[in-house]
């Protein structure tokens, strides 16, 4: 976990404390709340949370899911999430659609999880919300209520639309962000405007990355020349920056014709025929190819074969298929101010872009073309320095530390 106090050095473990100072140790319990997680109501979901999770053996979890329904006689609960697993409550809560009436919904949502917590023999020590803007209101609520510590995590992409359209909530914010004893930035190039916004003490910032698991990322040993890939929700093309893409690849195939684009990602039938008409029209048929949906197994193994990754998105959060492309030894065209801004400072091989600009997408992608053997070879010569970098142990040791020294202070 980075310290935004000071630049991360990946190379140096933090000193642990001595026998003769370290407190007694205590398995600690964290509540999470969550609309993010794999459950009965939405079981295709981001694995970015489940994944933090799993990555903490060292503590116990509590996870309330998440999910809004407009229809009141959908609304439910299920214990176990419907696949048994008894750490797992399940809430489907009834809101209106746009985020209308947000703070009331997430006052109701924190009385019913308070209720149901009556109901079990578990105590916990730390609540943990896991989107500031949403979560964090159920959880501010529960932490007032149940005198418990309060954690957020900050995902750009969320927040920065939430605040946007609530202007007037801004006062309630500014109250939950006072009452966390920690903000985790999954979006490190967020933490400008929330700083600006909210003025939050530094010492209680941290980077936090999503976790890519390193299980079957390994560079190839030859990579195929100028063969570009990007990896998508095409439901969501625009965006993900497909509109600008597709126009900033024909432009840079006047400079570079032998390039090709994989376009992978999953989509709905339609949108994958809407998708293939764009690039029909655009003439790029011989250029580049919908490859659609793969397992995540059987992209990461192809991913070490290409000489590039390009995905401009517009927002977006964080994405860890650019960490798994870097990690497969392929160089990365990003967008400035969104994503992994921020997460990839230093690494050679990683080409900023302003995402609304064609020229610029464009120059990005033959940046890479005309620098793809160095960049890889700077990749697999700093391979281990990535994996400290990304991997979940640091970050999870960092974590648990913050929650122990948290849990001590009595001071709520």
């Amino acid at each position: 976990m980075m310290d935004l106090k000071e630049s991360p050095d990946f190379s140096r473990a933090d000193a642990e404390p001595t026998p003769e100072t370290a407190p007694p140790h205590r398995r600690r319990c964290i509540l999470h709340l969550t609309g993010d997680y794999p459950n009965i109501n939405k079981a295709l979901n981001t694995l970015a949370v489940k994944n933090f999770i799993d990555a903490n053996p060292e503590a116990d979890h509590i996870i309330v899911t998440l999910d809004r329904t407009s229809l009141p006689w959908r609304a439910r609960v299920t214990p176990g999430g419907g696949s048994g697993d008894r750490r797992v409550v399940s809430i489907r809560y009834w809101g209106f659609p746009l985020g209308v009436q947000l703070a009331s919904s997430m006052y109701l949502v924190a009385r019913q999880i308070r209720d149901i917590l009556k109901t079990r023999s578990d105590d916990f020590d730390v609540i943990h919300a896991h989107k500031l803007t949403f979560e964090g209101l159920a959880g501010y609520w529960l932490s007032l209520w149940l005198e418990k510590p309060l954690v957020c995590s900050v995902r750009g992409e969320v927040e920065s639309k939430v605040l946007a359209a609530k202007p007037h909530y801004r006062f309630l914010y500014r109250r939950v962000v006072d009452r966390c004893s920690r903000l985790y930035y999954v979006s490190a190039w967020y933490r400008p405007a929330l700083q600006k916004a909210f003025r939050p003490c530094p010492e209680k910032q941290r980077l936090l990355p999503n976790f890519v698991h390193l299980d079957g990322i390994e560079p190839h040993a030859t990579s195929r020349p100028n063969a570009f890939i990007s990896v998508l929700c095409f439901d969501v093309y625009k965006r993900k920056g497909l509109d600008r893409l597709l126009p900033a690849f024909k432009r840079a195939l006047e400079i570079e014709p032998d390039m090709t684009l994989d376009l992978v990602g999953r989509g709905d039938p339609e949108r994958l025929a809407h998708i293939q008409s764009l690039i029909d029209k655009a003439d790029l048929g011989r250029s580049v190819r919908l490859v659609g949906p793969l397992e995540h197994s059987e992209l990461l193994n192809r991913l070490g074969r290409y000489s590039g990754f390009v995905l401009p998105s517009r927002n977006e959060t964080f994405g860890m298929s650019f960490i798994e492309a870097l990690l497969a030894g392929v160089p990365i065209v990003y967008s400035k101010g969104c994503g992994v801004d921020g997460f990839v400072d230093g690494i050679d091989a990683a080409v900023p872009v302003d995402p609304r600009s064609v020229a610029s997408i464009s120059n990005g992608i033959v940046h890479v073309a005309a620098h793809q053997s160095e960049y890889r070879a700077w990749l697999l010569q700093n391979r281990r320095d990535l994996v400290a970098r990304f991997a979940p142990k640091e970050h999870i040791s960092g974590y648990n530390r913050d929650i122990s020294e948290i849990c001590n202070d009595e001071t709520l």
